[in-house]
This record gives structure tokens, sequence and C-alpha cells, in this order.
């Protein structure tokens, strides 16, 4: 499987697994394609993406003073997901530059779920979704379905995508806990 070309079809992303700090990547037919390493103790929510034999593809983060941009970088430190969170909006508000300079735009799917996401194209045609697995009182709620309707994005640039604003999530709902 190639995670760097263009794809389309369903990525299935779960929770992070604890103790481990991982959790697979897989296709509809169970194939796992890639794993997340999560670091559970850092405050910029940083994250490896490895292959299916460990080696590490890719790896991101928030970065700025405010954290309001997400980077996803390979190994050589180029840039395949740039997420840059709206002002007033974070996630509505949102811009990604993937690897090739193609923007494209997230955006909740309603204001009474923060785990429903919808990916458009500049041309505001939706080229991706992504929704939950898990009910919101579950013990890994941010287990995900990434839709990719078109060939816009690879598997990597997916994965890397749908961390940030897992991340841009998880952050807002530990700010309404605090």
């Amino acid at each position: 499987m190639n995670l760097h070309g263009p794809f389309i079809g369903t990525l299935y992303l779960p929770d992070t697994v604890v103790p481990s700090g991982t959790s697979p990547v897989m296709l509809s037919d169970g194939q796992t394609v890639a794993h997340i390493q999560w670091h559970m103790w850092t405050v910029r929510a940083k994250f490896e993406i490895l292959d299916p034999q460990g080696a590490v593809v890719a790896e991101g983060g928030s970065e700025g003073f405010t954290a309001s941009r997400y980077v996803v970088r390979s190994p050589n430190g180029a840039e395949i997901v740039h997420l840059q969170l709206g002002m007033f909006r974070p996630i509505n508000g949102s811009t990604a530059t993937l690897a090739g300079g193609r923007r494209l735009r997230a955006r909740l799917e309603s204001v009474w779920s923060d785990r429903r996401f919808e990916v458009f194209a500049d041309d505001d045609r939706m080229v991706g979704r992504i929704e939950p697995t898990t009910g919101v009182f579950s013990f890994r709620p941010d287990s995900y379905a990434f839709h990719l309707l078109a060939p816009v994005m690879s598997i990597v640039e997916a994965i890397g995508l749908a961390q940030a604003l897992r991340a841009v999530t998880q952050a807002k709902r530990r700010r309404a806990h605090s």
C-alpha cells in the first residue's frame, strides 16, 4: 500500500491504546496500513505516523505560542500537512495546506458535535468526512472513520489532518473541564 499516493476510501483511526500509546490505522477490510505513536505527556499533542513495519514516515504536533497551528513533517523536515486554525472559530475557520500546496478547509458538521468534520476543497466540493465510530461516553471517544471521497490527499496526509483535528478537539474539551 502506497502511503504517499492519492487515496480514496475509508481509514479507521481508533483512539489511543493505553499504556502502549499506539493505535493502528486500518482500511475497511481490517488491513493495517499505518500506526500512530502518541506522546501522552506532552502539551504539544506530539505524535508519529509509522508504516506497518514501524518506521517513522511523519511526525507532528502543535506549534506556536497559542498552539494555533498543527504541522506534520516528513523525517527530513518537509511539511506534509499544515493546519492553521481560525482566529474566532478554530475548526470552522481552519485551513489545511498539503505537501503539494493544495489547500483544504475543515468544518464541524454541526454545532452540537465536536466529533464530526467535513473537509472541503477550494471549489467548495466536499472531499472528505470524519465521523466518530464510538459513543460520546465511551473510554475511547476520539475513534474516527475518515471517508476520503476524492483523491486529493494521501494516507499520510489524511492521518496527519485527522490527528490535528483530534488534538484540537481534545484541547477544547480539556479547557471546558478545567
